[in-house]
Order: structure tokens, then C-alpha cells, then sequence
């Protein structure tokens, strides 16, 4: 039999006497999302023994171990058949008490086993845990071992108590040992590292075949998930993909709930629908408005019983089909529909149109034929099953960047603006001594060496380096002065303002430029992927009784399954991102080439900003006091300071930014702070000195493997772990990617999604060839909509899961849950940091022509938090923006 370890159940601490040499435990388990009939035949089939933390039995080594306790027997099976069978409604969550009797030397639990004899039902074990996480029970002749869950008791390696020293060592050695060969199953728990080898098709032709991210110096690449699915037939050195993207390989424990990918499917179809399903043509506007009018302007002429409804439907058609008649333009130009008096203005119109209030019908079948290259085939027919029942109504929030004015987006200071503010803030580089430190540039000259392969596919794209001047460093925008484009063994042509035409033509290349690295670099590579052999490392390296275990898990909660489908169907060969992005098929080339500059040690905000040249160390003697930040002297000093009318977080900055009005450092900076001051404080409950650190041998093999495995193929940018603050700084780094920068860069996508269709509608008559057509443009939309939504169990930074708070931790449980409240209560005290910034209209970069105000990077504690005395007593309405809705936990969309 062979044992893993997860995360512990739910006992009770409750002893009886029952014999003079035994004693009575008594335990509760609550069995989650699992079908009634499935528990009620389980009966004696799920067996539950306990394990001693402090007594060793000599013969294993192991735990004194309990007798077996089974889930039901006998008359308690019956009874429990009897209720769950009486209720009208089954219930989620079913409680079981279980008695396990031990010896009297068997101490304190610390560990539980559970088999499941079942030969056909898995069920679920809900665990009291801070997250509320549910651990699948697979049937033993599946899995062939029985799950082990240690007690809610965090341990360093070396503070492990002697029961358990033998289990938790066990527990790592299988999670290290992928043990099985061959195609692996649902119920297999194995994590272990893959190069990027399935992202081609070459069964499907050398159209679809791609180069192996990873394992090269040509295409180095972080290592993803193992998954065990067999090679290509032609090529075994690439992995081929199951029959569906929903069934690739992902350990049980990293799998989302299957309400959250129901409702992850179910938000693609309706996006889909919301954006391609064409509108209906059975009744327009003006139908609506007056729907008997062909009826009665027919009977004014002719008789009631002279015309029939058919013959009324047959004048309505006719109607139609001239209001959708194109008539030559009078100027020779392109033609124009007769209800439209402008073809340019036509083509904004059909735009905003893809927003509007309407119902639509079936999908165009030449745009269905594209989806079924695009999007898996069960969502595909969903959206076909979905629009076959009835005619849709539907209906999509106006993006931010033209909500207020529909063409701000065109603004030279708009377009400076967004590279503080918008989607992709964290490219921009300051020019030093240059106009007396007032320039920036936005480089992407690094796709001149790409160029003469993805203008070879019919494309015309050029590199691009912007340069950008502040008038002064306060508050004002970037003012774009020259764009240089170049292509391949030309002469770069620098570009000025005033030439007009040329000018909007260099700023559509530098917007271009500028999606393509925020989606493949500044979001999939330098979140999703660079987390990811972290994640596997955890698993593998440290014990779930290990307090970094626990400190990093919430921030790696279904990351793993999400990039498992980001790879299946945006990041394949002629998948969404290809389709959509210029780059096309050279997209993840251009990732790997990118990832040859990626460095930790640069990941932490200050260090980022102080490459980039935004911000330069801060004099330690030096005093800096603002209305939103003051300096300290030590970790400490960063916490929530109550004034009179409201909370404001006090920060003992590291670094000075050049640009003080730069919404997504400052911002960035405040949550940088409290994450690494809620890590600095945790930390310090199990680590005392610099020696605990270096002791720790799980630490040490876990960074070890995370360097010469997850990011083999990047040998700089790494420290030792070797002290308390290094220690600190990883971490707060893990969690401020996989919160703060996740959100910064994903969940603006949609409100600035009309503006990158606009700039590409307008530069028609320069560059046809590289404009996307309308499908294109509304799968981008559809896309963005996605990508920018968060799902309704979302778990914020900060806060805690609805069903459960942070679990106890003996001897510690008190400062943990004081310092964990300080954590958010600091939070709670940036948001509102954040909304007074979001008051000054002179922080014009917070703002904008587009009059969006900077919202990605509040906490959203506002659920939780107590209203200030200006606040008491006014109505705040709920949020219902689909995005901005604050920072999650995770990488989990």
C-alpha cells in the first residue's frame, strides 16, 4: 500500500474512557460533492485509522497508529440511508461522527489515513483548512495506496514530532517519485517537470508543427506540469494532447471545482455569443418600436381582407433588404448603406453595435467553421445548442476607454498615459540624463530579428522604439515625441508628431507591438508560467506541515489547471493567440526569446522598478511625508495609522519613484509593502536567525529544484536562501506575482479592448493587409471578456475563505490570527489610500482623457470594510464592472 499526505481533516480533541488501557477519540468528517447513493453504498468500504504526532510504534517507525473507524456500519448505514433518502433536496455536505479507539500512550493526533474499499465511487473530503480545499478519495483499487492528512500543526523539518517524522518523509518521496509510466489517470497524484513539447500538432502537417520550448539554449522556457500523455507517432520527442482539452492530465488536488469550470465555460459561451452570434434579422429597431406598422401602412392602401400576414411578412423582407442595400458613394469612394448617410461613420457605429442591446440568432456558418478550429468542441456546442433553443438577448458593458468619450483613445497624451496606467505598465524604461531625465522609452526593437519570418506570413509589422518626454515629474502625462520603426537591414525612419498621417500610422505599430508583449510576456510568461515549476517544486519539496507550505498554497490555488488549458486552447498551434496576435505562428518563439532576459531577482516591485529606472533608492536619512505615506525605520513602521475621518497605510518605502504620478508603482508599492510585512511577520513565528533558515533542509532542496529543474535553462538572477530577509523577499515575491501583477496586467484587457479595435479601424488606409477582420475583432472582444471576468468564488488578497478562517496553529494560533488581521486591516487602509489618489484630478495619469480612474489594484476589502464618518449613513450601490473588481489570490484566470 502506498501513503500520500494532504492537508488535514476536521478532529476533535475529545477523549472518553473506555477501557482502563484504551481510550475513545472521537472524530467528525464531512463528506463534500459527493452523490448520496454513492455514500450509502459505501458502508464499511471507507476505513479511517489516526497516527500518533508523539509516540513512535518501534516495529514501523511510524505513529502509534488507532484502530479502524468506518464511515457507517450496521443500524447508523440504515439510519443514514433513511435521512438522505427523506430529503427532498440532497445535502452538499454530510457530517459523520467517527469513534477510533487507541491505547493510552498514543498522545495527540496528527495524521489520519483514509481508504476507500469502493470499487466504483470516489467522494470528497471537505477539510477545515483556510481555503476550504476538497481532497478526492479515489477508490483503492484505482489509486492502490491510502491518502494521509496531517493535523492543521505547522513544523519546520527539524520541530517534527517523532510520530510523524516517517509520514512526512514518506508523503515527499511519492509526490518526488512519479511511479507510474504510461498515460496517467485522474486519481494519479503526480508532479513532476515537462518541457513545452505540446503546443504542435505535427499529426495534423508542418503548418501546425512547433519548435520544443524549453531544454535549448534557441528556446529556453520554464518548465511546465508533467501530464504522462503519450508521444506523436511522427515525432516522439513532442507530447500529444487528449481528445479534449477538459481532460488533460492535472493532479487532484490542483483541479479546480467543477462549478468554477462550469462557470468558466459558461462565461466563453456567452461571450461568444455576445460577440459573434450575428443580430437577429427577424425585427429591427424600428420594428420593435411600432411592430404592427407594415400592417397598418399596408391597410391604409388596401383592404383588411385583401392582404394576408404572409403577404405582410413578404413587405417586411422587402424593407429589409433595401435598408441593407449598398449604394455607390457620390465621392467615388467605398459604398455606404442606405441607412447610413457615412461609411466612416458606418463602420464606428457597427463598433459600438457590438455592444448594443440585441437579439441574435444562429452563428454565421463561415464563422462557425473558424470556432471549431478555435475553441473546444464543448463549447462550441453549447453556444450552437444554446442559440437552437431561442433567439438571445444579450447585452455588454461599454468599455471604460469610450465610455466617456468614444475617441479619447486617439489623445498623443492618452497614449502616453497608458503606459503607466494601462494594460501593459510595467514596460516603459526611463532615459536617463537625457533632456534632463524627463525621457522614457517603450522598446520593442527586439522583434526586428522576428520580422522578416512574420512578414513572410503576408503581415507588415516593424519594431519600435518610442520615446516619451514628462514636462515635469509631477503630475502630467507622457507626451510621445518620435516613434523609430525599422524593419530588417533597413535604416530606421524616425517619426514626429507632426506628420500627421504617418504619426497615427507609428503609434497603431507601437499599440500592436505593445499587445503582443503584454499578452505572451508581461502576462502568460512572467506570471503564468514563471510560477509554475514554483508550484511543482511545492508540492514536491515542502510538507503540507511545512508553514511555507501553507503561507505560499492560497496563492497557487488552481493555477496549475488554468495554464493546463491556456496551453490547450490559446497558446497552441493555430489557437486563439495566434489567430488574434500579429506574431501568429512565431508567438511563443518570440516568449522563449523574451524569457532569455527574465531574472528573479528583478520579480520583487522595487527591484523591477529600479531596473526600469522609475525609481532610485531612497536615502535612508532622508524625510519624505505625504498625505498617503510616510517613513519609517523599520518593517514595523508599515501598518494601518488611524486618523481622525479615515484609515491611511503608513509606508516605509525602499525605493522613490521618478514619476510620482505612475498609478501602477504607486499603487503597486503600498500592497508591495504590506504583502512583505504580513511575510515578514509570519516568517518570524518559526524562524528566529539567519541558522533556522539555512537549516531548514526542506528550503533548501525546494529552492534548489525550483534553479536546476523548473527554470534549468535561466542560471542568473538567483540568491541563496541562506538568511531570514532572503527568505522573505522570495516569498513576498511569489505572492505579489501571483496576486498584484496577475491583476495589474489581466483584468484591464476588456475596458481597453474597444480602443485596439478602433486604432486598427482607423489605420485601414495604410495597412489593410495587417488589419484583423471582423471576426477577428469580435473574438478579441470575446476574448478580453473572458479573460478580464472574475469567477464568483474568487478569494481576494487578504481575506480568507468565506467557509472557513485561518486554521489554528498550536502555540502560535494567536499571533498568526493577529498578524493575518493587521494584513488585511493594512489592505483596507490602501484601498482608501487608493480612492482619494482616484479624488485628485490632477493626478492626471490616474484619470486620463478617457476619464478611466485607476481601479486594478485595490485590495476590494471594501466588502469588509467599516465606512468612515462622511460614508455613515450613504447608499453604495454594489459594483458592476465585470472587471477591476480587485486582487485575487491566485493566477486562476
Amino acid at each position: 500500500m502506498v501513503e500520500t499526505a494532504g492537508c488535514c481533516g476536521l478532529l476533535q480533541a475529545c477523549c472518553h474512557r473506555h477501557d482502563p488501557q484504551t481510550y475513545i477519540i472521537q472524530g467528525e468528517f464531512e463528506i463534500d460533492r459527493s452523490p448520496w447513493f454513492s455514500l450509502c453504498a459505501s458502508g464499511l468500504s471507507v476505513v479511517v485509522r489516526l497516527y500518533s504526532q508523539d509516540n513512535k510504534d518501534p516495529t514501523t517507525r511510524k505513529g502509534i497508529k488507532s484502530e479502524n473507524a468506518y464511515v457507517m456500519k450496521g443500524k447508523e448505514l440504515e439510519r443514514k440511508k433513511h435521512e438522505v433518502l427523506s430529503m427532498k433536496v440532497p445535502a452538499k455536505v454530510i457530517k459523520f461522527k467517527l469513534k477510533f479507539e487507541v491505547t493510552r500512550d498514543f498522545g495527540i493526533p496528527g495524521a489520519f489515513v483514509v481508504e476507500n474499499r469502493d470499487k466504483k465511487h470516489e467522494f470528497f473530503l471537505k477539510s477545515v483548512t483556510l481555503h476550504y480545499i476538497k481532497h478526492p478519495i479515489y477508490p483503492i483499487t484505482k489509486t492502490r495506496f491510502k491518502r494521509i492528512f496531517f493535523s492543521d500543526q505547522l513544523y519546520r523539518p527539524n520541530k517534527t514530532p517523532q510520530g510523524l517524522v516517517e509520514l512526512r518523509k514518506k508523503e515527499l518521496q511519492k509526490l518526488q517519485d512519479p511511479r507510474r509510466k504510461g498515460e496517467w489517470n485522474p486519481w494519479d497524484q503526480i508532479y513532476d517537470y515537462d518541457v513545452y513539447n505540446n503546443l504542435g500538432d505535427p499529426e495534423n502537417g508542418r503548418l501546425y508543427d512547433r519548435p520544443v520550448l524549453g531544454g535549448s539554449t534557441k528556446f529556453p522556457y520554464p518548465r511546465r506540469l508533467k501530464t504522462g500523455h503519450p508521444n506523436c507517432q511522427r515525432d516522439h520527442s513532442r507530447e500529444s494532447g487528449p481528445a479534449s482539452c477538459f481532460q488533460f492530465y492535472v493532479p487532484p488536488d490542483e483541479r479546480m471545482s467543477d462549478e468554477k469550470l462550469q462557470e468558466l465555460k459558461n462565461n466563453f459561451v456567452e461571450a461568444l455569443i455576445r460577440f459573434l452570434a450575428p443580430e437577429s434579422t427577424l425585427q429591427h429597431l424600428w420594428d420593435r418600436e411600432c411592430p404592427d406598422f407594415v400592417t397598418k401602412v399596408a391597410h391604409f392602401f388596401v383592404p383588411k381582407a385583401a392582404i394576408s400576414k404572409k403577404d405582410v411578412r413578404f413587405i417586411r423582407s422587402i424593407i429589409d433588404f433595401c435598408r441593407k442595400l449598398k449604394l455607390p458613394s457620390s465621392h467615388g469612394g467605398p459604398s455606404r448603406s442606405v441607412s447610413d448617410p457615412s461609411g466612416e461613420q458606418d463602420i464606428f457605429e457597427d463598433i459600438i453595435g457590438f455592444y448594443a442591446d440585441k437579439e441574435v440568432e444562429d452563428i454565421f456558418d463561415s464563422d462557425k467553421q473558424r470556432l471549431e478550429k478555435l475553441v473546444p468542441k464543448e463549447i462550441l456546442n453549447q453556444v450552437v445548442a444554446t442559440l437552437a433553443l431561442k433567439r438571445q438577448h444579450v447585452s455588454a458593458q461599454l468599455p471604460s476607454i469610450i465610455a466617456e468619450d468614444k475617441v479619447a483613445w486617439a489623445e498623443d497624451k492618452e497614449f502616453g498615459r497608458q503606459m503607466l496606467a494601462g494594460t501593459n505598465p510595467v514596460r516603459i524604461r526611463h532615459l536617463k540624463a537625457i533632456e534632463a531625465n524627463r525621457a522614457f522609452i517603450l522598446d520593442h526593437h527586439y522583434l526586428e530579428q522576428f520580422l522578416t519570418m512574420i512578414n513572410g506570413k503576408g503581415v507588415c509589422a516593424y519594431a519600435t522604439r518610442t520615446i516619451l518626454i514628462a514636462p515635469d515629474l509631477s503630475s502630467v502625462t507622457l507626451q510621445p515625441v518620435g516613434i523609430e520603426l525599422s524593419l530588417p537591414g533597413d535604416s530606421p525612419r524616425l517619426v514626429l508628431p507632426q506628420d500627421t498621417l504617418l504619426w497615427e500610422f507609428a503609434k497603431f505599430h507601437v499599440s500592436s507591438n505593445d499587445a503582443a508583449y503584454h499578452q505572451l510576456v508581461s502576462h502568460w510568461l512572467h506570471t503564468h508560467a514563471v510560477v509554475e515549476p514554483f508550484i511543482i517544486a511545492t508540492r514536491r519539496r515542502l510538507s503540507v506541515m511545512h508553514p511555507i507550505h501553507r503561507i505560499l498554497d492560497p496563492h497557487f490555488e488552481d493555477t496549475l489547471h488554468i495554464n493546463a488549458l491556456a496551453r490547450a486552447i490559446f497558446l497552441n498551434a493555430g489557437g486563439i493567440l495566434e489567430t488574434l496576435l500579429f506574431t501568429g505562428e512565431y508567438s511563443m518563439e518570440l516568449s522563449s526569446h523574451l524569457y532569455k532576459e527574465w531574472r528573479f531577482d528583478k520579480q520583487a516591485l522595487p527591484e523591477d522598478l529600479l531596473e526600469r529606472g522609475m525609481a532610485k533608492r531612497r536615502v535612508r536619512d532622508e524625510v519624505v511625508s505625504g498625505p498617503m505615506e510616510q517613513v519609517g525605520t523599520d518593517k514595523s513602521s508599515n501598518k494601518a495609522a488611524t486618523g481622525a475621518e479615515q484609515t491611511m497605510f503608513e509606508v516605509d518605502a525602499e525605493v522613490e519613484l521618478v514619476l510620482e504620478d505612475y498609478p501602477y508603482a504607486k499603487d503597486g508599492i503600498e500592497i508591495w509593502t504590506a504583502i512583505e510585512t504580513w511575510v515578514t511577520e509570519y516568517c518570524s513565528v518559526f524562524y528566529h536567525n539567519n541558522n533556522d533558515v539555512k537549516e531548514d533542509e526542506e528550503i533548501q532542496e525546494w529552492w534548489n529544484e525550483v534553479k536546476t529543474r523548473g527554470h534549468k535553462d535561466r542560471n542568473e538572477g538567483w540568491y541563496d536562501i541562506n538568511t531570514f530577509e532572503s527568505l522573505v523577499k522570495a516569498l513576498a515575491t511569489l505572492i505579489w506575482i501571483t496576486s498584484g501583477l496577475h491583476a495589474a496586467v489581466n483584468f484591464r484587457q476588456y475596458g481597453y479592448g474597444e480602443e485596439e479595435v478602433y486604432k486598427e479601424v482607423n489605420i485601414m488606409k495604410f495597412v489593410e493587409e495587417m488589419l484583423p477582420d471582423k471576426f477577428q475583432m469580435k473574438l478579441a472582444l470575446a476574448v478580453m471578456d473572458l479573460l478580464s471576468r472574475h469567477t464568483s468564488d474568487e478569494i481576494y488578497l487578504g481575506q480568507t475563505s468565506p467557509q472557513k478562517e485561518w486554521p489554528l496553529i498550536e502555540g502560535h494560533d494567536s499571533i498568526i490570527q493577529k498578524k493575518f488581521k493587521e494584513f488585511g486591516e493594512n489592505l483596507e487602509a490602501i484601498e482608501r489610500n487608493i480612492k482619494e489618489r482616484n479624488k485628485e484630478y490632477l493626478l492626471m495619469n490616474r484619470w486620463g482623457y478617457a476619464k478611466i480612474p485607476y481601479k486594478l489594484l485595490y485590495p476590494d476589502t471594501s466588502k469588509s470594510m467599516r465606512p468612515t464618518s462622511k460614508e455613515k449613513g450613504k447608499h453604495h450601490p454594489e459594483k458592476t464592472d465585470i472587471n477591476e473588481r480587485g486582487i485575487p489570490n491566485s493566477i486562476s484566470v
